[in-house]
Order: structure tokens, then C-alpha cells, then sequence
């Protein structure tokens, strides 16, 4: 039965490759680890917004 099993796997596996080149087509290559580069955020992240009034505080 697991035989039967792993026959549905690879089908599902290649219907699934086939649905998804459909959908975004061909992938660009992958970037080689010596080509990657790390990042910084140059600007601080935004101040966080004032926290709303409580109705009970209107008045």
C-alpha cells in the first residue's frame, strides 16, 4: 500500500511543479552566497502612534 502511496506522491508532486511554472513561470537562478550582501535600514523605524483616548477620559 505504501508503494501505491508513493506513486500518488510523485504525481501530485509533478502536477503541482506543472501548476506553479503555469502560474510564475520560470524561476531566475539562484543567487550564489558569495554574491549575497547584508542590509541595514538607514533611517530608524517610525515613532509609535499616541494610544487613542478612552471614552471615559473625554469628559
Amino acid at each position: 500500500m505504501s508503494e501505491e502511496r508513493e506513486g500518488d506522491d510523485r504525481a501530485a508532486d509533478e502536477e503541482f511543479k506543472a501548476q506553479r511554472h503555469d502560474r510564475f513561470g520560470k524561476l531566475p537562478p539562484r543567487v550564489a552566497r558569495e554574491e549575497q550582501v547584508e542590509t541595514t535600514d538607514a533611517e530608524p523605524p517610525p515613532d509609535e502612534p499616541e494610544e487613542p483616548p478612552v471614552r471615559r477620559e473625554w469628559g
